[in-house]
């Protein structure tokens, strides 16, 4: 770790800045370090709010009801599904199966820690959107396997064990054949990381009630997603994180992994345009109207100018810009993690505002709270996703900080 010193700034009192290392890398003032730590310090603290109207008010803080019961934590789950799992498979199949010899295998240890962080957050937000999320464990000892669901948290626990052991084995590489289970504990978790994300989509595809969501290609669109998101993260992580940015083959592993982002960025943006006209052109009111929605309702901007715009466009051209740099492929990087969410959020929630193609009868039937096909995330559930985001932000920063988990030096030993 860096050491520091006082630095006299002419005019001004001392400031206590980061010592530059031998390599001349830039020189940051102390409190920088700790911003992260105050970030998620905050969250906590704001975000506690939520969680004790969680549990002192259920869910009647909550802009939940009867014909909207999955919103704003639904769809952030599955996003940070999407950004764990995608992550990891992308690494995977490039290190493990690929067999990239390349810098980029220095990572491991910090998409572990991501990964786990990124869990802890998706699970304490949809155990808090049960309706009884202490009983969660039945579905343990008492599982149902007719159901999705039952699968899927099955495949969470599973995963999660593969995970904590792949972590355990990086900070304990002195285990006997430690290098040699970790290979194929990262060949099981292929299978059961696609197996997780089609399954989380197939939950959604056999909701006969809401027919938007029912399509076999759902599953199939959560997977792309899932690698177009995990890779912006995977190549997010190499390019801020990575230490040794003198590595020689780190401009050009950047610039890889910048082809392939862009390259899953355009198949994910062609399947998206593909899935859309195949539900548009038969233009079935209970399908069509929840992608109208989508396109023109009152939320429009969320996908031309949140996602299209930021999230596609212009990832895309600092992608395709001529003068390439791995400072422009991060900053792309960023852009499409950022904007990712709206993908999940316009895939949960416009297919149940939609209500009133398929079941107008019953809409207009009855009237009261949580009886009306409308739906914003209230301030109660806002709060509790700032709280899973800041814990899951400390998590992230004590194993970055007191488990010795950045991107190993070259001289450490190469995986695959």
């Amino acid at each position: 770790m860096a050491k520091t010193k006082k630095t006299k700034i002419e005019g001004k009192a001392d400031v206590e800045v980061l010592k530059p290392p031998a390599n001349g890398a830039k020189v940051y003032p102390k409190w920088v370090a700790w911003l992260p730590w105050a970030v998620a310090g905050l969250a906590l603290i704001v975000g506690s709010v939520g969680l004790y109207q969680r549990f002192a008010f259920g869910l009647r803080l909550t802009d939940l009801g009867s014909f909207v019961p999955w919103g704003l934590w639904v769809a952030t789950y599955e996003y940070l599904v999407w950004l764990e799992v995608g992550s990891l498979l992308v690494f995977t199949l490039l290190v493990y199966v690929l067999k990239w010899k390349t810098s980029l295998t220095r990572m491991a240890p910090m998409l572990y820690l991501s990964a786990l962080a990124i869990l802890a957050m998706a699970l304490i937000l949809v155990g808090l959107d049960l309706g009884h999320p202490f009983r969660a464990w039945h579905v343990m000892l008492y599982p149902q396997w007719g159901s999705p669901m039952t699968w899927m948290i099955w495949l969470h626990m599973v995963y999660l064990l593969v995970l904590l052991g792949k972590l355990v084995l990086e900070l304990r590489p002195a285990i006997p054949q430690a290098k040699q289970i970790g290979m194929w504990l990262s060949y099981l978790s292929l299978p059961l990381g696609i197996g997780l994300v089609v399954v989380a989509g197939s939950v959604f595809g056999v909701v006969m009630g809401r027919p938007a969501w029912q399509s076999s290609g759902l599953p199939i669109m959560f997977l792309i997603s899932s690698l177009v998101a995990g890779t912006g993260l995977l190549v997010f992580l190499y390019i801020w994180f990575f230490k040794d940015k003198d590595a020689p083959d780190y401009i050009q592993t950047a610039k890889q992994l910048g082809k392939l982002l862009l390259g899953l960025l355009i198949v994910g943006l062609i399947a998206s345009a593909l899935s859309g006209f195949v539900i548009l052109y038969p233009g079935v009111p209970a399908q069509a109207t929840a992608l109208n929605l989508t396109l023109f309702g009152p939320y429009w901007w969320v996908y031309w100018i949140f996602h299209i715009g930021f999230g596609v466009l212009v990832p895309i051209g600092l992608l395709l810009s001529h003068s390439q740099t791995a400072r422009r492929i991060g900053v792309a990087a960023g852009l499409l993690v950022i904007t990712f969410i709206a993908v999940p959020l316009n895939i949960v929630i416009p297919p149940q505002l939609a209500v009133e193609a398929v079941e107008k009868g019953l809409v207009i039937a009855y009237q009261g709270p949580g009886l009306t096909p409308d739906y914003f995330p209230s301030v109660s559930e806002w709060l509790l996703t700032v709280f899973a985001l800041g814990f899951g932000l400390l998590v992230f920063l004590i194993g970055f900080q007191f488990l010795n988990l950045r991107p190993r030096g070259a001289e450490s030993v190469k995986e695959g």
